[in-house]
């Protein structure tokens, strides 16, 4: 999957743009309505799912992570993310992204392999009981 993830990373970040968010920053709380998708470049963000931290636990996600992937496609952004430090991001609109899957069914492939594999590692683990860290 790393080199599904490093194709759609690439096509992601040729429509990007910069961003610059300040420690302490809310990308997007749980249940936002999806206004795109973030590529981390430099920093950090934590994702959490509020409320819930006895069944999933935050994330800290650094460089080269996607971030609102799902969100872009559902219409909603199922966490939250918030800025852990200063970080450098690219920012790619979800009507974009839409296009971009619709266009392309490998890149779509690709995307939906991303996220069935993010699914069944969180479905594995409710099954087992055990805390998940979660990923946007």
């Amino acid at each position: 999957m790393t080199t599904d993830l490093a194709e759609l990373k690439t096509e992601l970040e040729r429509l990007a743009s910069n961003i610059s968010v300040s420690a302490g920053s809310a990308l997007f709380r749980c249940g936002d309505p999806a206004s795109g998708v973030f590529l981390i470049r430099r920093g950090s963000v934590r994702m959490a799912l509020d409320d819930a931290g006895e069944v999933f636990e935050e994330r800290l996600l650094g460089p080269g992570e996607i971030i609102g992937l799902p969100a872009a496609l559902t219409g909603n952004y199922s966490l939250s993310a918030q800025a852990a430090e200063d970080s450098e991001l690219g920012y790619i609109p979800a009507p974009l992204v839409t296009s971009l899957l619709e266009c392309s069914p490998r890149l779509c492939l690709l995307a939906t392999r991303v996220m069935s594999a993010e699914i069944a590692r969180m479905r594995s683990a409710l099954r087992d009981g055990i805390h998940v860290a979660v990923h946007e």
